[in-house]
C-alpha cells in the first residue's frame, strides 16, 4: 500500500505543478496585455470638417495610423500613462496633444489649422448651362424645376424602397391603387410612361418590374400639357399624366465613382523629393483666370439646395496641368461635388511652380464652396 501511494505522489504533484505554471502564464499574459491600450478620436480642420489621410502617431515610438474618410482614427498598442500624440497632414500645421492613456483607452480630438499657402476658396454657383449626353434634358429640367415633380437618385436611396411604387407614392398628386397601379390626380386611367425617352405601350404598365436601384431619376407631370412637348405623345395618350423614368448606366455611375487617392501616395512622393510643397518653391503653382470655367454644380444637388465645401489636394505638373492619378479629396459633403471638382481640374490650366528657376511638380490644395439657392 505504501509503495503504491508513493508511486502516485509524483503524478499528482506533476499535475499540480503544471496547473500552477498555466495560471502563472495566464497571469503574465494578462499583465502584458494590460500595459497598453488604444487611443481613438477624430482629426478635423478649424471649421469642423473631417481631415482624411492625417498621420496620427505617438512621439518617440513607431506607432502610426492614418485617419479615414470621416477623419476618424484608432491607434492601438499605446503604452499606459502620459504620452504625446501628434497629428500631421501636408498643407496643415501639425498639432501635438498630451494624452493620459488608461487601461480602458483614451480619446483625442485634433483640430488642424491650414497652412497659409492654401489657395483661396473658389465659389461654385449653379449657373444655367447646357448639358450633353443621354440625360441632358433630365438634368436641365431638374435644375430649372419649372414644371413637374422630380425624384432624384438621392431621394430614392434615402428612402431605401423595396418597390418603385414606394418611391412614387411620396410625390404629390400620385395615388397607388389596388394592384400597385399608379394614378395621377385621382384619375381612373393610367399615365403615359416613358423609359429613357422611349414610350411604353399605352395602357397599364407594371412599374414594380423596375427595381428602384436601377433608376437614376423620375419626372412626374400631372397634366397632359405639363410634360415636355416631345413626351406628350400623340392624340390623347398623355391625358392622364406622364411619368418619365431615367435608368442608371455607365454614365451615371461614372459621376459617382470615388476620386479619393491613397492618403499616403503624395506624402511618399514628397518624401522622395519627386514633388514639392508650396513652402519649398520660389513661385507657387497658381490657377489661370479660366481655371474653374468648366466646374459644373451637380444639378441634382443644386435643385435640392444642397451645398458645402470641398477641399481638394492634387499635383500640378511642370506643364501646368493636374496629374489625374495624383488627386485626393481631404473633405467633401457629397461624392458628386468631389467628382465635379476632379473633372473641372482635369481640364484646368495652371502656371507651374518654379524652384531654382526651373518648373517643378507641386502639391496644391484648393477649396471649392458650392452654394445653391436656399442651401441647406
Amino acid at each position: 500500500m505504501l509503495h503504491r501511494a508513493i508511486l502516485r505522489r509524483p503524478a499528482g504533484r506533476a499535475r499540480w505543478m503544471a496547473a500552477l505554471a498555466a495560471v502563472a502564464a495566464l497571469g503574465a499574459s494578462a499583465g502584458a496585455q494590460g500595459t497598453t491600450a488604444s487611443v481613438s478620436g477624430t482629426v478635423t480642420d478649424s471649421t469642423g470638417l473631417p481631415v482624411s489621410g492625417a498621420e496620427v502617431g505617438a512621439l518617440g515610438t513607431t506607432l502610426r495610423v492614418r485617419s479615414g474618410e470621416q477623419g476618424a482614427y484608432v491607434l492601438p498598442g499605446v503604452a499606459l500613462g502620459a504620452i504625446l500624440l501628434e497629428a500631421r497632414r501636408l498643407g496643415f500645421r501639425p498639432e501635438t496633444l498630451r494624452v493620459v492613456v488608461a487601461e480602458g483607452g483614451a480619446s483625442a480630438r485634433f483640430v488642424l489649422r491650414l497652412a497659409p499657402t492654401l489657395l483661396q476658396t473658389v465659389a461654385v454657383r449653379g449657373n444655367r448651362r447646357r448639358y450633353v449626353g443621354r440625360l441632358a434634358g433630365y438634368y436641365e429640367r431638374l435644375q430649372s424645376r419649372a414644371i413637374g415633380y422630380f425624384i432624384t437618385r438621392d431621394d430614392i436611396e434615402r428612402g431605401n424602397p423595396r418597390q418603385l411604387t414606394d418611391v412614387l407614392r411620396r410625390a404629390p398628386g400620385v395615388d397607388i391603387v389596388r394592384g400597385g397601379r399608379v394614378r395621377l390626380r385621382g384619375r381612373s386611367c393610367a399615365p403615359l410612361v416613358w423609359i429613357d425617352g422611349v414610350a411604353m405601350p399605352a395602357g397599364e404598365v407594371d412599374l414594380n418590374t423596375f427595381a428602384p436601384n436601377s433608376i437614376e431619376g423620375v419626372e412626374v407631370y400631372l397634366s397632359a400639357s405639363g410634360a415636355p412637348a416631345r413626351y406628350q405623345g400623340t392624340g390623347d395618350e398623355s391625358r392622364c399624366g406622364t411619368l418619365l423614368l431615367w435608368s442608371r448606366g455607365l454614365d451615371t455611375e461614372r459621376r459617382r465613382a470615388p476620386v479619393v487617392a491613397a492618403a499616403d501616395q503624395m506624402d511618399s512622393l514628397h518624401l522622395a523629393g519627386a514633388v514639392f510643397a508650396a513652402t519649398e518653391v520660389e513661385t507657387e503653382a497658381r490657377p489661370t483666370d479660366a481655371n474653374v470655367a468648366a466646374l459644373v454644380y451637380p444639378p441634382d444637388l443644386y435643385s435640392a439646395g444642397l451645398g458645402g465645401l470641398v477641399v481638394a489636394e492634387f499635383v500640378v505638373d511642370t506643364t501646368g496641368r493636374m496629374e489625374p492619378d495624383q488627386f485626393a479629396v481631404l473633405s467633401s459633403p457629397h461624392v458628386l461635388m468631389s467628382r465635379a471638382v476632379y473633372e473641372a481640374l482635369g481640364g484646368a490650366t495652371f502656371v507651374p511652380a518654379r524652384r531654382a528657376g526651373l518648373a517643378v511638380r507641386q502639391i496644391v490644395q484648393m477649396r471649392f464652396r458650392f452654394a445653391a439657392p436656399g442651401m441647406r
